[in-house]
């Protein structure tokens, strides 16, 4: 193989294999990327049999040739190399050789043929959904995933598409949870799945540096994002997700409408002084009023009053600090609405002006 490149566009690439490629592994192919040419194109895959990305960009192809290359050492190459000079690679004895101007590296190189081959379509629809659509569903529900690896089907997001609802994505650990949806057009099909929490971490990247339409494809087996020229696929969590309807307040007519900053402050100066383990705080909702009282077992105790709109009956409401700053933080708009029916029953937080993301937190008894 001997190829000429934009340093710019490889490193993209490179960095984007990097995110995917096994830090610890058995098989020690999985720490290379597969490089190889497709006319007059450079095509980079990484798997961890997980999960593969793969893209292609326009690269001058001297030699055609297929290798793969530990994924570290280059990428940390590329990296120090000047945006500004084209990259030169070329394969001689099973080495790589990559020239950038004064600069030039020799790597050691394994056979393509160890490589995994990419995984096969099993996905059973695909939608278009913008970028901006799809990152900001994302950020409000990532947070609730669980780390809790004995319930495996609660480590990833639930993505769901629906002719009623469009497509969701929900998440839950079980003291919170997460729902962000989106309507689509002429939406027949119908499917879900769960998927695990780096494949979700990657579309979220994807996504991000993409403004315009993405495809994306579930099935019962499979996940998928193509953008462009690249493409991302993931296994998914072979398991069946909670009955997540039956957990969202549906008669919470109390609503307090608070300054997402200022709660977000209260609430981490009342952790200073509050359960280093269950960081429980007491909010107590009076009329356009909510004081915020945390304390621990030695009497240290933090107190804090702030104006809000709220015309309802007094609520007394113990939450975890930390569980509700995660929540607020997902929040995009500048102010949070917070409905509730008592000190009880599980609170529902919105954004300022709609419900496309819904956020579920369970109170604390204290």
């Amino acid at each position: 193989m001997h190829i000429k490149i934009s340093r710019t566009s490889l490193f993209q690439q490179i960095q984007r294999c990097q995110n995917i490629v096994e830090k610890r592994n058995t098989n020690p192919i999985l720490a290379n990327i597969l490089f190889e040419t497709k006319e007059q194109f450079l095509k980079l895959t990484a798997t961890d049999l997980q999960s593969t990305f793969s893209s292609q960009q326009e690269a001058e192809v001297i030699q055609a040739g297929a290798l793969t290359v530990e994924a570290k050492k280059i990428f940390e190459i590329i990296k120090e190399l000047n945006p500004e000079v084209p990259v030169e690679l070329k394969t001689d004895a099973g080495f790589l050789n990559i020239m950038s101007g004064s600069v030039k590296f020799r790597l050691a190189t394994k056979s393509a043929d160890e490589f995994p081959s990419e995984p096969s379509d099993e996905t059973d629809l695909s939608i278009n959904i913008s970028g901006t659509e799809l990152t900001r569903m994302i950020t409000s529900t990532a947070f609730a995933m669980s780390n809790d690896e004995t319930r495996k089907y609660l480590t990833g997001s639930l993505f769901e598409v629906s002719t009623e609802h469009g497509i969701r994505i929900v998440t839950t650990d079980g003291h919170r949870m997460a729902l962000s949806e989106l309507t689509l057009e002429n939406q027949q099909d119908t499917t879900e799945c769960i998927v695990p929490k780096k494949a979700v971490m990657e579309i979220k990247r994807l996504a991000d540096s993409c403004e315009d339409n993405i495809t994306l494809c579930l099935g019962k087996q499979q996940v998928r994002v193509e953008i462009d020229n690249q493409r991302f696929t993931s296994k998914v969590i072979d398991a069946k997700y909670p009955v997540y309807e039956d957990v969202i307040p549906k008669q919470n007519p109390y609503i307090a409408t608070v300054d997402k900053n200022q709660l977000d402050q209260a609430l981490r100066r009342s952790m200073v002084v509050a359960n280093d383990f269950t960081h429980d705080v007491k909010l107590s909702f009076s009329s356009d009023k909510l004081a915020i009282v945390a304390h621990n077992t030695e009497q240290e105790q933090a107190e804090e009053d702030m104006a809000i709109s709220y015309d309802g009956l007094d609520i007394e409401v113990g939450f975890n600090a930390k569980y509700m700053r995660d929540v607020i933080s997902a929040i995009q708009s500048s102010t949070v609405r917070i409905k509730l029916k008592d000190s009880l029953s599980p609170a529902l937080l919105l954004e300022a002006d709609h419900e496309r993301s819904r956020h579920v937190l369970m109170p604390m008894r204290i």
